[in-house]
């Protein structure tokens, strides 16, 4: 955990991509489902993998959320961090609420039992990688330099 410098206050984004990227896909899936039909997934095999999913998705998420908040920083994805988190789930993924993301959203294609939300995953992926890791990395970078160069190093982007 570092205070930051006095470098840079500009957020990485002025729009809030990963809750919006996150619901879209969800919607998407939803919507080619009722003009597309797929194949149904089995309700056993959706409800105990899609729920345990979901399960583990929002317990990193509440992790992640009193991490942050502890050591007195913003989750908000569009505002500029205040300090450089690298404990809790920080001290094994950059990324662990993406991480959380991208598993609720396999979890909830498989409690709704939504093939094309599950397909559409690996959208949301990329797109979170161009829309906001990589924006969010360069915002880190100006705001922390070398600090935050060592946590590059030394934490994977995912696990």
């Amino acid at each position: 955990m570092t205070p930051p410098d006095k470098e840079s206050d500009a957020p990485p984004s002025s729009i809030p991509w990963p809750p919006l990227l996150f619901v879209a896909v969800v919607m998407i899936g939803r919507l080619l489902e009722r003009f597309f039909p797929a194949p149904f997934i089995p309700p056993e095999l959706g409800h105990v993998a899609g729920a345990l999913l979901v399960s583990l998705g929002l317990a990193n998420d509440i992790w992640c959320a009193i991490t942050l908040r502890r050591h007195k920083t913003t989750i908000l994805p569009h505002r500029s961090v205040s300090t450089l988190v690298t404990l809790g789930p920080f001290r094994y993924s950059r990324n662990p609420i993406y991480v959380s993301e991208l598993v609720l959203t396999l979890g909830l294609g498989l409690l709704l039992r939504s093939p094309w939300t599950i397909l559409l995953t690996p959208l949301l992926f990329f797109s979170l990688i161009k829309l906001a890791i990589e924006p969010e990395e360069r915002h880190l970078e100006r705001k922390f330099g070398a600090e935050f160069q060592q946590y590059l190093a030394r934490t994977p982007r995912w696990l």
